[in-house]
Formats: C-alpha cells, structure tokens, sequence
C-alpha cells in the first residue's frame, strides 16, 4: 500500500530545516519590526514631552489668584457706584470690626473693606438705594441686608464706640 508518512521522503529532513529557518526569519523580521515603531512612538512621546516640559520653563509664571482674590478684585472695581459723599468715607486706620453686626462674617467684612466700607457710622447712613448697590457689590443673598437689620445693628454700635 502508499506510505502517507512524510519523515520517510528521502528530502523531509531538509524540507524541515528551511521551514525552520523561514520561521526564525520571519519571527526576526516581525518583532524588529514592531521594536522599531514601539521606538518610534517612545522617542515621538519623549519629544513631545521634552516641548511642554521647555514651554512650562520659557512661559513666566504668573501670580495664582485664590477665589477669594478674585472675588475681592471684582467688588473693588464696582465699588465706585456707591456714594461715599453721603455715606462717609473710612479708612483701614479707622476701621471698626464689622463682624459685630449679626450676619456679618470674616469673609463678608473683607467684602466690605474691598468696596471701602469699614465703619459702623458709614453703614448706619446707609439709605434704601445704598442697600441695595452694597448688596449688588458684595454679592450677598438680596434682602439679607434689611433682615438681619446692619443699619439698625450698625448704629447702636457707632453709639457704643
């Protein structure tokens, strides 16, 4: 009958050794291959990095403002509405603690201070209007002024003083 076993071909064992050999370059050839764009894409991706790296070095760093700064230098620029002819004008020198006044907290009297407002006298010549543009300033809950009665708080205070 036929022989189906291939080993007993007089050239098997050749025919094994140049498919041996094609194996071991292809194999080569493929993982040089893909060596050399893992590379590629490494050296790509440490240029890119070394370009942030030279702009963070070349850009002047600028001051980090807080919110709190933020928020502070947005009610100085809108504090020339108020009308301090008629609600009087202070001073830090002069300054009176404004979180005496219910309502009135750290953060609220720095407001205050920012727009110029630091007496108990200038808060207590505050009229309708001025309540209103000091509320619109200072950003503060509308209505709140008049609830927890500042004016009224902020005269007995300027008496006291």
């Amino acid at each position: 009958m036929f022989e189906l076993n291939p080993l007993n071909l007089p050239d098997a064992q050749l025919q094994h050794l140049i498919m041996a050999v094609v194996t071991l370059i292809l194999g080569f050839i493929i993982g040089y291959a893909s060596r050399q764009r893992l590379i590629r894409q490494l050296e790509g991706d440490l240029a890119s990095t070394e370009r942030e790296v030279a702009d963070c070095r070349q850009t002047p760093s600028e001051p980090v403002l807080n919110d709190e700064e933020i928020i502070l230098d947005r009610i100085r620029s809108r504090a020339s509405i108020l009308d301090f002819s008629r609600i009087g004008y202070g001073s830090i020198a002069e300054a009176d603690d404004l979180k005496k006044i219910v309502g009135v907290g750290p953060f609220l009297e720095r407001k205050l201070h920012a727009t110029g407002i630091y007496t108990f006298r200038q808060i207590a010549n505050f009229t309708a209007e001025d309540i209103d543009q000091v509320n619109d300033i200072i950003e503060f809950f509308p209505g709140r002024i008049q609830r927890d009665n500042w004016v009224g708080q902020a005269t007995e205070l300027a008496k006291k003083k």
